[in-house]
């Protein structure tokens, strides 16, 4: 387990995915046990690790369509992936399991010694592409302290890309109950085109100055001055992939022209 808080640490930092390929128990699982997506995994982690970005978070990108947790196959082999991920790098890693696994990303987290967890529906309720989703934000907390594992820190999301908001909830508001009431140790926000990204980022930024607060994708080597300018650190995935999008490799070219970008708007 990395040792004392992680997001108030870091430094306009950069946290690089690594898109799992589809595991056994999925629709898309194509066979072969899980070792193609343990290579990948590694030979993703490598890159990232070596070109210096700060976290790298795991995710099941590949289980399409997603359940609500994953279900315990998920867990079994992101545990399995993420042990031998801890074993080769020390750069801190997150787990994200869709569509939205609380209990599920907690139990690989403290299992992995990973740092942190993300969230998609964290409070408030959204429809998505299998229907609804509640927020967790309670069934997380009480499942942090049954398993001893306070140290584990949530990235929340607040009005994701890929669902929409129930009811009259503000952006402003859902982020005050996610920081506030959940506990959440940073935000993620992520809007439909760069713009929409720029002003939710902005209008969360103004409602909330506890946690840091981080563009969840639509990043690229071109704007990341734009929102590093807005927000306190970024997850890429795709912009550093060799596509299509979220299924393929991390690019070294890619993601070193990403990084100096970086390098540039930090500076």
């Amino acid at each position: 387990m990395e040792n004392g808080p992680f997001f108030s640490r870091l430094v306009q930092p950069v946290i690089g995915m690594i898109h799992l390929r589809p595991l056994p128990g999925a629709a898309a699982y194509p066979g072969g046990g899980s070792g193609p997506a343990l290579e990948q995994a590694l030979a993703d982690g490598r890159l990232l690790q070596a070109a210096g970005v700060d976290a790298i978070l795991m995710q099941n990108t590949g289980d399409l369509p997603a359940t609500t947790d994953g279900g315990p196959e998920t867990i079994a082999y992101m545990a399995a992936i993420g042990a031998a991920l801890r074993q080769e790098l020390t750069t801190p890693l997150g787990v994200n399991i869709l569509a939205n696994g609380t209990e599920s990303a907690l139990a690989v987290a403290a299992a992995i010694g990973a740092a942190f967890v993300r969230i998609k529906v964290y409070v408030g309720a959204v429809v998505g592409i299998g229907g609804l989703i509640q927020g967790s934000a309670q069934r997380a907390q009480d499942f942090m302290g049954r398993v001893d594992a306070r140290s584990i820190e949530i990235a929340a999301d607040v009005y994701d890309r890929t669902s929409r908001p129930l009811g009259d909830m503000t952006i402003e508001e859902a982020a005050h109950y996610a920081s506030f009431h959940g506990s959440a140790r940073a935000l993620v926000v992520t809007g439909g085109s760069v713009e929409e990204s720029l002003d939710r980022l902005r209008r969360v930024k103004a409602a909330v100055q506890s946690v840091p607060v981080y563009a969840g994708g639509g990043t690229t080597r071109e704007n990341i001055k734009q929102f590093f300018e807005v927000c306190d650190g970024v997850i890429v995935g795709n912009a550093v992939k060799t596509g299509p999008a979220f299924q393929g490799c991390v690019d070294r070219d890619r993601l070193m022209a990403y990084m100096e970008a970086v390098h540039q708007a930090r500076r």
